[in-house]
């Protein structure tokens, strides 16, 4: 009786201790890839509507990777601010697009264009000061074979 005990919660150790992949689990197994280099266009760095300046922050990320369950796309996700510096204290309803352009390596051949319209409202973000950076997040996806083929990526305000 003493045996079957003591072998019994080995047993049961044994087993715990062993790491099972759950094969029903539904989480979504992420591989990250090597991001390309990407450029902000010197014209479309920052832009002024209604004694609004408005510029995209150098101080962006761009992050890469493909689902195990999606194989055929890869995913872009930009991580950036834009500084706004307002002159008047007077409440305004703005709207920026952030274009994003991805070409073949030698910049040939347009592969995609994505535009994201961000709007925000002056008075709201003008309290504590005349400066401030709205911190943004966009995706994009692209087939892989592009992507294995080389691209670069180029940002824009517009």
């Amino acid at each position: 009786m003493y045996k079957s005990f003591i072998l019994a919660i080995l047993s049961l150790s044994i087993l715990t201790s062993c790491s099972f992949n759950n094969p029903l689990s539904k989480k979504a197994n992420l591989v990250y890839l090597e991001c390309p280099k990407s450029l902000i266009l010197a014209p479309g760095k920052s832009l002024t509507k209604e004694n609004i300046n408005i510029s995209l922050s150098k101080n962006y990320s761009v992050d890469c990777y493909f689902n195990e369950n999606s194989l055929n796309d890869v995913i872009f996700d930009f991580n950036y601010q834009l500084n706004v510096n307002a002159n008047d204290k007077k409440s305004i309803l703005t709207s920026v697009d952030l274009w994003i352009f991805l070409t073949d390596k030698k910049e040939a051949k347009k592969i995609s264009e994505n535009s994201f319209k961000k709007s925000f409202e002056i008075s709201e973000i003008t309290e504590g000061g005349n400066n401030i950076s709205l911190t943004f997040n966009d995706s994009v996806k692209l087939k892989r074979s592009e992507y294995d083929q080389g691209i670069k990526i180029f940002l824009s305000l517009n």
